[in-house]
């Protein structure tokens, strides 16, 4: 699930707990012969039968549902980002994927295993991947040639992946604070 999805599910999920515990408390409190608790209904009730439908409060309360729904609907028909990309394997039976996030410590693993590497981060997605190595020397024509090092082990980690469309790769060195 998105982030998006999460939020509306939870604040969807809350104002059904919310609204269902106040449904029971005005049953209960109608059977035992007790007047509203916490929604005055009878009001409402009144209010409703005596608005026509023209009214300009029913047609704003209509137009901003259905904009609340147009816009569930559109966050929901986009397009998701990809997340897993495809490896080429010996078995066409067989698919097997690896996702963006894992591809990412691949990355990360490769270039930390580069000698006078410190710290590596790397973000993949389906098309290009970003990975920033930090060097603890000092000396800039070292701090080079260990980011090429990183950059050719993590280009040949990509390689032994086998993916079916490599992602482009995209390496910035940066020199450790000392």
């Amino acid at each position: 699930m998105r982030a998006v999805d999460r939020v509306l599910a939870v604040l969807l999920a809350v104002a059904g707990l919310l609204l269902g515990v106040l449904v029971v408390v005005e049953v209960v409190a109608a059977a035992v012969g007790r007047g509203p608790v916490a929604l005055p209904y009878g009001a409402v009730a009144a209010w409703l039968r005596e608005t026509p439908w023209s009214a300009g409060a029913a047609v704003a309360v209509a137009v901003g549902l259905l904009v609340l729904g147009l816009l569930l609907l559109v966050a929901e028909l986009t397009p998701r980002r990809r997340t897993d990309l495809v490896l080429t394997g010996t078995d066409p039976a067989v698919t097997t994927t690896l996702s963006t996030r894992s591809l990412g410590h691949v990355l990360e693993a490769a270039a930390t295993a580069t000698p006078g590497v410190e710290r590596a981060t790397a973000r993949a997605r389906a098309r290009r991947a970003r990975l920033s190595v930090r060097v603890a020397l000092r000396d800039a024509d070292e701090v080079a040639r260990v980011g090429r090092e990183a950059q050719a082990h993590a280009t040949a980690a990509l390689e032994e992946l086998r993916l079916r469309r490599t992602p482009r790769l995209r390496v910035r060195t940066r020199q450790e604070a000392r």
